[in-house]
């Protein structure tokens, strides 16, 4: 009789463990698709791409704390818009994220929509004539300029860009007055400063 009572309990502790193993392993098949999933959405979520990179910049979180890294996000904006060939969608998103740099005041005097038009009509005219923005650079340290203007702290920059259009180089300057909002460096306003002959040494010195 002792010796059935054994069996039995011996039977049902295999029989036990054999469910154990089933749960066990399916829990891992269940784990390995869940991991599966969700590094195929990595995958495709994880922008590649320089336009990519940009478009998902969060602005808000992640805007740059010096005027001098300010204008290097500009110039690096700028150099995907000019260079690149963008849907419709893209380029008027880009130009969301290039107005965030904006202050309220220069915002106010260039409605989006004339914005995207006329920055369109430059982009055209510089692939037109097979050109395109090989670098910038902007000014740093000492270079920068900060002044108050009616009580707002403002600061004064310059970006240059190489540039190639009809196979001819050249380097063209502008300066950019920012001035800080809420904590936040934007720009004010900006004119052409100068431009002159390069050449493609100028540029690989660079």
């Amino acid at each position: 009789m002792k010796k059935g009572v054994n069996k039995s309990a011996a039977k049902n502790l295999t029989a036990f463990a054999f469910i154990m193993c089933l749960v066990v392993i399916g829990g891992m098949a269940v784990y390995y698709q869940y991991m599966k999933r969700q590094q195929m959405r990595e995958t495709v979520q994880t922008p590649a791409t320089e336009t990519e990179k940009l478009l998902a910049k969060d602005m808000e979180i992640g805007y740059p704390e010096t005027p001098t890294e300010v204008m290097k996000l500009w110039g690096r904006m700028n150099q995907c818009l000019y260079n690149s060939a963008l849907s419709d969608e893209e380029y008027a998103k880009m130009v969301k994220q290039f107005r965030m740099m904006y202050s309220t005041e220069l915002l106010a005097e260039n409605e989006e929509g004339e914005h995207l038009a006329k920055l369109k009509a430059e982009i055209d005219s510089l692939k037109k004539d097979k050109g395109k923005i090989i670098s910038y650079s902007a000014e740093t340290g000492q270079s920068v300029r900060y002044k108050k203007i009616d009580g707002k702290e403002c600061a004064y920059i310059r970006i240059s860009y190489f540039v190639n259009r009809n196979s001819e180089y050249y380097k063209s300057f502008q300066d950019y007055i920012l001035v800080k909002e809420e904590e936040k460096w934007k720009i004010l306003g900006f004119q052409p400063a100068k431009s002159e002959a390069a050449t493609k040494e100028d540029v690989t010195k660079s």
